[in-house]
């Protein structure tokens, strides 16, 4: 496995992915690159319409517990706010790849706490080792658990985001003012079109 403990948009993306998401999102990088396009790459999106990270993470309270893999690990997160920010900037950016985070990496347990706290969840965080939560994962104990949800919460990740400074970009949102956010608009979940 690589280091991933400041990870530059020269990182190699070809191979070592644990899921077809991931695999099919490298493909989907290369190609892109290939065309000529700009190419933002942020890390565990969160923020309003969120429908994976919070739902999942709230989803494994149980009893007032929250267990988590291994050892507390700095992880970059990217409000969806950021992302849409960066976006509309890229426009007037060079072609190639670009990390888009939150200004600084988190430290996972405060990130964590962070968000229990703003959705109204008292729990406490215990840690289990990384590899119990591996073979459970594996062997399916725990419902909504997968080897990649352990892998992105056990190691750390953090997103090296000098490239997006270079080209002036300064994320302006994050956990707090975006789950704030999140919290204080009733549009945090789309409508279904139908």
């Amino acid at each position: 496995m690589c280091d991933r403990s400041l990870v530059r948009e020269d990182h190699p993306t070809g191979g070592g992915h644990r899921n077809a998401y991931g695999r099919t999102k490298a493909a989907a990088d290369r190609l892109a690159l290939q065309a000529g396009a700009v190419v933002l790459r942020p890390r565990a999106v969160y923020g309003p319409g969120d429908p994976h990270l919070m739902p999942r993470l709230l989803e494994r309270v149980r009893r007032g517990l929250l267990l988590l893999p291994g050892p507390d690990v700095p992880l970059s997160l990217t409000a969806v706010q950021n992302l849409a920010e960066a976006c509309l900037a890229a426009a007037e950016w060079a072609p190639g790849a670009y990390n888009i985070t939150d200004a600084e990496p988190y430290r996972r347990d405060a990130a964590v706490r962070t968000v229990l706290a703003t959705q109204g969840v008292r729990a406490r965080i215990g840690h289990v080792p990384v590899a119990a939560a591996e073979f459970a994962a594996r062997r399916g104990l725990l419902p909504g658990l997968t080897p990649y949800a352990v892998d992105q919460l056990a190691r750390p990740v953090v997103l090296d985001t000098t490239r997006a400074a270079d080209q002036g970009f300064r994320p302006r949102w994050e956990l707090t003012s975006a789950l704030s956010a999140t919290n204080d608009h009733e549009c945090a979940t789309p409508a279904k079109i139908t």
